[in-house]
């Protein structure tokens, strides 16, 4: 049962950030909250895994390709914020994997 605890918890908290997150702005856009579900799980099963930061970043912006985001059409200065917020969220799921095991 902790175990369940603990990916409930972390699911949860993955939620909570992607949605903040709203890297396309769906959420604004009136779409409910679980339009990215399949980037929340890009990032649970990454953590859980314990895949690089690399592997996970790459998938995140697989899926955001998915929805429509053309990344080779950002500008040098989007790539890296896109990145950078995606490295931000990694880095604070990390954490909070830890003070949840």
């Amino acid at each position: 049962m902790q175990n369940d605890k603990y990916y409930i918890e972390l699911a949860e908290f993955i939620h909570e950030e992607v949605i903040n997150w709203d890297p396309i702005g769906l959420i604004k856009g009136g779409a409910p909250d679980d339009e990215y579900d399949t980037i929340e799980k890009r990032f649970l099963s990454g953590i859980i895994n314990s895949n690089s930061e690399i592997d996970i970043l790459n998938k995140v912006k697989s899926n955001l390709e998915y929805f429509g985001l053309d990344i080779n059409e950002l500008t040098a200065k989007q790539k890296n914020q896109l990145e950078l917020e995606i490295k931000n969220i990694i880095e604070k799921l990390r954490k909070r994997d830890l003070e949840l095991k």
